[in-house]
C-alpha cells in the first residue's frame, strides 16, 4: 500500500472515529489523545492530517452533513411531488433527532463554555461546511423543491431562496424538539406531518 492509500486510511478511520464520539458524547468531550488511540494512531497523525484537532472536528461535521444528505435523498420519489417533500422532511427529521449531539455540533449549536476552548473555537462555524463541496442535505432541499415548482404545486421562484425557507422552519423544528419544547419526544412533529399530509391529499 502507497503511503498516501495509508494516508487516506487513516485519515477515514480518525474521521469515523471523531464522528461517532460527537454522535454519542458531545463535541464539547472529544480530546485528541482519547480518539487517536480508539483507532490507534498517534497524535502527531492528527496533527499531520488534519492540522489539529478543530481540523479533525471540522472533517467529522463534514461528514455529517453528507450523511444527512444521503439519508434524506434515498426517500423513495414518486408522482407527488409535495408529498414526497414532505416524506424528505420526515427523513431529516427523524436523522437529526436520532443523533442530537452530532446535529447540534453540525450547526454550531454547542455548550457556550467551548467558547473559551481555543482547540475548539473553529468548530462554532461549522454551518458554513453545509455550503461547500459535494451534495449536501440544502442540495437534497433545493432538488425536491424545484420538482414542486415544476410541477405547479409552487409558486414559480428560484427554488434556493424557498429551500432555504423549508430548511429554517424544518431547522428551528428539530432544535426545539431536541431541548424537549414540545414535551413527549416526537409528539410535535407526529402531529405537525398529519396536518400536512392531510392538507396536501
Amino acid at each position: 500500500m502507497t503511503r498516501s492509500a495509508v494516508q487516506a486510511e487513516l485519515r477515514a478511520r480518525l474521521v469515523a472515529a471523531a464522528l461517532r464520539w460527537v454522535e454519542e458524547r458531545g463535541v464539547e468531550t472529544v480530546r485528541a489523545r482519547e480518539v487517536c488511540a480508539e483507532v490507534g494512531a498517534s497524535t502527531q497523525a492528527l496533527y499531520t492530517l488534519f492540522g489539529g484537532l478543530p481540523g479533525l472536528i471540522e472533517a467529522a461535521v463534514d461528514e455529517g452533513f453528507g450523511r444527512l444528505a444521503e439519508h434524506v435523498d434515498a426517500v423513495p420519489e414518486s408522482d407527488d411531488p409535495v408529498a414526497d417533500h414532505l416524506a424528505k422532511g420526515w427523513a431529516y427529521t427523524d436523522w437529526a433527532l436520532a443523533r442530537p449531539a452530532l446535529y447540534r455540533a453540525m450547526f454550531g449549536v454547542t455548550d457556550p463554555s467551548i467558547r473559551h476552548r481555543a482547540p475548539m473555537e473553529t468548530t462554532l462555524a461549522a454551518v458554513h461546511l453545509a455550503g461547500g463541496d459535494g451534495r449536501t442535505a440544502l442540495d437534497v432541499l433545493t432538488h425536491s423543491v424545484d420538482r414542486m415548482i415544476r410541477a405547479g404545486r409552487l409558486r414559480r421562484a428560484e427554488p434556493l431562496p424557498l429551500a432555504r425557507q423549508f430548511l429554517s422552519a424544518t431547522h428551528g423544528y428539530v432544535l426545539l424538539e431536541i431541548a424537549g419544547a414540545f414535551g413527549e419526544s416526537g409528539g410535535g412533529l407526529a402531529n405537525t406531518i398529519e396536518i400536512c399530509l392531510e392538507s396536501a391529499r
